[in-house]
């Protein structure tokens, strides 16, 4: 019975740790942020966050992995065949989820330390199209396939961080139905 107190001791204190640098990141650099600011927020000691993390930029890392793993399990979670042929429901999702944590992800691309969920999310995205259980293998293997599931992901990743950037004036909703029409070769409004 001790060890599963000492589990959920453990998840929750990295859990405040997280949420105190998330907090830090709001009003301050990543080059000011110290683990002694990290752990007063949290109301932990410096021994727990060394516990968890050997350093800020581990703790950082290790938020961007949660990131990148939940999206993952959500992008592939979802039923479509073929999301070349029907593109909305995948970048709903990504939309979705990215409005969901805006700001963890805003305070992530202002640290500047990584990026290391924009530089994923482009491969997430290729891996669920070229993953597309309704396209034949051979089709799913040729490189010009695989080149243009690449296009259309990167594509999406840049509108993505055109939008947290400020420089692209629509809704994440909006992003997915332009990339829908993209990719299904619409036209544009």
């Amino acid at each position: 019975m001790p060890r599963k107190a000492e589990y959920k001791s453990a998840i929750r204190s990295r859990k405040l740790i997280k949420n105190a640098l998330i907090d830090l990141l709001q009003t301050n650099p990543i080059d000011k942020i110290t683990v002694t600011d990290i752990v007063d927020r949290a109301e932990l000691n410096r021994g727990t966050f060394y516990a968890h993390y050997p350093d800020i930029s581990s703790l950082i890392q290790s938020i961007e992995d949660e990131i990148v793993q939940t999206l993952c399990d959500s992008l592939y979670a979802l039923e479509e065949q073929n999301p070349l042929d029907a593109p909305l429901p995948l970048f709903l999702r990504i939309s979705e989820y990215l409005e969901e944590n805006r700001e963890i992800i805003l305070a992530l691309m202002n640290s500047r330390i990584t990026n290391s969920f924009f530089v994923s999310l482009p491969e997430l995205i290729t891996g669920q199209l070229v993953a597309s259980d309704g396209i034949a293998q051979s089709r799913r293997s040729s490189p010009e396939f695989q080149t243009r599931c690449r296009f259309y992901a990167g594509g999406a990743a840049s509108l993505y961080i055109a939008w947290f950037q400020g420089t692209l004036d629509c809704s994440l909703r909006d992003v997915a139905y332009i990339l829908e029409r993209i990719i299904k070769n619409r036209p544009l409004s």
